[in-house]
């Protein structure tokens, strides 16, 4: 452990998500009234900085009115950039921001984000040639505007050591609670685990993440093949039925294709399988090998293998976490 406490700047910006700025000061916090039980004194100093020194008001409304400017040549052992939900052109856009965290990054701060807080830690440079993760919704959105960046959108969290990010809002837990062991403890981090009721060590999004293709290209013929497909997945698929459906050549459709979706049409129909298989899963009490055959497989073996590729859990796995009965 650290001889001094470790300083933590959790940031103000316009459009957060509150509970990515209080919840993380809310763990920190946890962190210190428990240090005692595992025989060590308060091992944080965190508290709400505004670099730019402006109020910001929270994506529902709710104005931070706390934050602290830090002064010009202050600095902080971890900065944590939140979540946001609408704003983030006008926070990428600030470059007050973008210098200060630079600055703090050069001074020896670890720089660390939340979801869509990556695009602002990639607005620096810093995460250019490095892994990093953000929101599975936002992952086609941040490979277009930082190509030089090594997403891993299936990843929770990725920590480069003097950077890191975490997928979804809510895995600002996940990132504190890693935060707290590698500043702290890991004993520490897995009493503040308990006692906030977290589950500890995810590091995956892929039991989370939905199938939502792009259906906005501008290519209509594209749009009627995918619509062709949604209407036919349950049964036998080829590329060349999918191509007379929307009158073209198979390696045209299949160009065009991945070009509008991202997806070849026979991993489409894979994509939409495995999610209609979950969504029974969630609902329904149907068998797996029941719900391998509505939604396309033939094979219970090739289902189990394929719907494990896609979300990182096994169809009994995902149900035991995910079932809403």
């Amino acid at each position: 452990m650290a001889s001094s406490p470790t300083r933590i700047a959790v940031l103000s910006l316009e459009g957060c998500v509150a509970s990515s700025v209080m919840g993380p000061l809310d763990v920190f916090a946890m962190a210190n009234l428990l240090s005692r039980d595992v025989g060590m004194s308060e091992p944080f100093v965190a508290e709400l900085v505004s670099p730019g020194g402006r109020p910001a008001r929270s994506f529902h409304g709710l104005e931070l009115m706390a934050a602290r400017v830090p002064e010009p040549a202050e600095r902080f052992d971890v900065v944590l950039v939140p979540a946001m939900v609408g704003g983030l052109e006008e926070v990428l856009g600030e470059r007050v921001l973008t210098r200060w965290l630079k600055a703090q990054h050069a001074r020896g701060a670890k720089l660390a984000a939340v979801c869509a807080g990556a695009f602002v830690l990639a607005e620096t440079g810093l995460l250019e040639g490095r892994e990093a993760t953000t929101h599975w919704g936002l992952a086609q959105r941040f490979a277009a505007s930082y190509p030089g960046v090594r997403l891993k959108p299936e990843l929770l969290l990725v920590d480069q050591d003097d950077v890191l990010t975490a997928g979804g809002i809510t895995a600002y837990l996940d990132l504190c609670l890693h935060l707290v062991a590698k500043q702290a403890s890991p004993e520490l981090a897995a009493l503040c685990a308990k006692m906030l009721l977290v589950e500890p060590g995810r590091r995956l999004q892929g039991p989370y993440a939905v199938h939502s293709a792009p259906r906005d290209h501008g290519d209509a013929t594209v749009l009627r093949a995918q619509e062709w497909l949604e209407a036919h997945y349950q049964g036998p698929v080829t590329l060349a039925e999918a191509a007379e459906a929307a009158s073209l050549g198979a390696r045209t459709l299949l160009r065009r294709f991945q070009k509008a979706t991202g997806d070849t049409p026979l991993d489409y129909v894979q994509r939409l399988r495995v999610e209609a298989a979950r969504r029974m899963l969630e609902t329904s009490p149907r068998t797996v090998e029941d719900i391998s055959q509505a939604v396309g497989y033939a094979d219970t073996t090739s289902f189990r293998r394929r719907f494990k590729a896609r979300t990182g859990l096994t169809p009994d796995a995902y149900r035991r976490r995910f079932a809403l009965r």
